[in-house]
């Protein structure tokens, strides 16, 4: 499968959580052709805000007990960029690629850790996962742009929340 193959998938799949009135938001992960894990942010369903994507996707990979070395060889993908818990959270787990469609400007690490990590990292078994952005770009803009999910960031915006 190519990186926009398997983002299509991740996209799909949010596209079905939108459908339950969640986030569309989806993760993925892969060996690669093979599906892993996958999730979509849950925060209605759950009701509960740290129900993430890439969070609950990284919990079942993580249960699966799988050696660090073989999720070296691990592609993550979303479709919003990673905020700083979940990529904290895939760089504890060892996944090696991390692929997003859309910046996320007010929450999103991925950027902030790419121009960082150097700076402020000491050595350790942790590294930073090779992280690519703006796969199916359009796409994931379009569903994330989409009535529902404005009417979500209008909603958290009236309560003073930042989104």
């Amino acid at each position: 499968m190519t990186v926009h193959e398997k983002m299509k998938l991740v996209i799909d799949l949010a596209e079905r959580a939108l459908e339950k009135n969640e986030l569309p938001i989806a993760c993925i992960i892969f060996h690669n052709d093979t599906i892993v894990a996958q999730s979509h942010t849950s925060e209605s369903e759950d009701d509960r805000l740290l129900v993430h994507a890439e969070l609950k996707a990284l919990m079942e990979l993580d249960q699966k007990k799988i050696k660090a070395k073989e999720k070296r060889q691990m592609e993550l993908f979303t479709n919003l960029e990673p905020c700083m818990m979940c990529l904290g959270a895939s760089i504890a787990s060892f996944v090696g690629k991390v692929y997003y469609s859309l910046d996320a400007p007010s929450d999103g690490a991925a950027k902030w850790a790419v121009k960082s990590w150097n700076d402020y990292h000491v050595t350790s078994s942790f590294c930073l996962p090779e992280i690519k952005s703006g796969i199916l770009k359009s796409e994931s803009k379009a569903l994330i742009g989409g009535s529902i999910f404005r009417e979500f960031l209008n909603a958290t915006r009236s309560l003073g929340l930042a989104v």
